[in-house]
C-alpha cells in the first residue's frame, strides 16, 4: 500500500501533495469565513476577498514552499520582481485580447453599445476588478504555473506538467455559467500559453501580467463576461449570433474565433521553443563552445 502514497525516491507522490495543498486552501477558507461571519456580512465591500480562493492559494503555496519544502519562492518562479516581464506580459495580454475583439467587431459578431469617446467609469466595481483580474491573475499563476508546474516537471517532465495543468485548469472552470466544449478547449489553450511563456521566460511575471491583462480588458474595459463571470466595464459590448462563434454567456473564451487565435499563438510558441532548443544544441556542439561540463 505504501507505493500508492510514496514514490521510489521516498517522496509523497505529486498528486497527493497537490490534493493536500488544495484541501488546505478550502479548509483555511472555511475557517476564515466562519470567523468573518461573526462580525460582518462577508458579501460586503472588501470582505468579498475572503469569499474566493485567491488569498488562501497564496498563503498555502507560500507555506508549503517556504516552510514544508524549505525552498525559496524563486524555485516556483517568484524571483526578484521583473519589470520588463511584467510590462511585456501586460502588453501582450492586452494586444491578444484586443485582436480577438477587433476580429469579432469586423465580422459583425460583436458591437459596442454607446460612444467610444465616453467610457462609463462609474460602472466599475473596483473590489470585483481586484478579485477577478489582479488577485486571480496572481494566485492562479502562482498555484498552476508556479507550484504545480514546478512540482510535476521535477517528477515527470515539462511536457506532462503542461498537459496535466492545462486539463486541470480547464476542468476548474467547468462549473462556470455557459461552459461548453469550445470553452474547455480555449481554457486549455490559454493555459498552454501561460505555461509556455513561464518556461520561456524563466519566471512567473510575464504569465501573471498576461493573465491579469486578459481578464481586465475582457471584463472591465469591454464589458464581456470573464470565464462565465458577468461583469460591467467602461464599455458595454454585445455578443450576437450563434454562441459557438460569439462565445455566448461564457464570454470571449467560449468563441471559436478565440480558438483560432490561441491556436496560432501556441503554434508560434512551439516553433520558438524548438528554435531555442536547436540553437542551444548547435552552440553546445560547436567546438568553440567550452562548457564546464565537458
Amino acid at each position: 500500500m505504501r507505493f500508492i502514497f510514496i514514490n521510489k525516491s521516498n517522496q509523497l507522490r505529486a498528486g497527493w501533495e497537490v490534493l493536500l495543498a488544495v484541501a488546505a486552501m478550502f479548509v483555511l477558507k472555511r475557517i476564515c469565513m466562519l470567523g468573518l461571519s461573526l462580525w460582518t456580512d462577508s458579501g460586503d465591500g472588501w470582505a468579498r476577498l475572503f469569499n474566493g480562493l485567491g488569498l488562501y492559494i497564496l498563503l498555502v503555496v507560500g507555506f508549503v514552499v517556504k516552510v514544508i519544502r524549505k525552498k525559496p519562492l524563486a524555485s516556483i518562479g517568484l524571483v526578484r520582481p521583473d519589470g520588463k516581464r511584467l510590462l511585456t506580459g501586460f502588453l501582450s495580454g492586452t494586444l491578444l485580447l484586443s485582436t480577438i475583439i477587433v476580429i469579432l467587431l469586423a465580422l459583425g459578431i460583436a458591437n459596442v453599445q454607446g460612444d467610444w469617446l465616453h467610457p462609463k467609469w462609474g460602472r466599475i466595481d473596483f473590489v470585483d476588478l481586484f478579485i477577478v483580474s489582479i488577485l486571480a491573475g496572481i494566485s492562479e499563476e502562482v498555484l498552476c504555473r508556479g507550484y504545480i508546474q514546478q512540482l510535476l516537471s521535477s517528477r515527470l517532465s515539462p511536457f506532462w506538467a503542461m498537459a496535466i495543468i492545462s486539463a486541470g485548469f480547464s476542468l476548474g472552470h467547468m462549473m462556470n455559467g455557459g461552459f461548453t466544449w469550445i470553452s474547455a478547449l480555449n481554457i486549455t489553450l490559454v493555459s498552454l500559453v501561460f505555461s509556455g511563456v513561464t518556461i520561456l521566460t524563466g519566471n512567473l511575471y510575464f504569465a501573471v501580467a498576461f493573465h491579469t491583462a486578459w481578464n481586465l480588458f475582457q471584463g472591465y474595459v469591454f464589458g464581456v463576461a470573464v470565464s462565465g463571470h458577468p461583469v460591467e466595464g467602461i464599455y458595454s459590448m454585445e455578443l450576437q449570433g450563434v454562441s459557438w462563434l460569439s462565445g455566448g454567456s461564457f464570454g470571449l473564451e467560449g468563441s471559436a474565433i478565440t480558438t483560432l487565435v490561441l491556436g496560432l499563438v501556441c503554434a508560434a510558441m512551439l516553433i520558438a521553443g524548438r528554435k531555442k532548443t536547436s540553437g542551444h544544441k548547435e552552440a553546445v556542439d560547436d567546438p568553440r563552445y567550452h562548457s564546464p561540463l565537458r
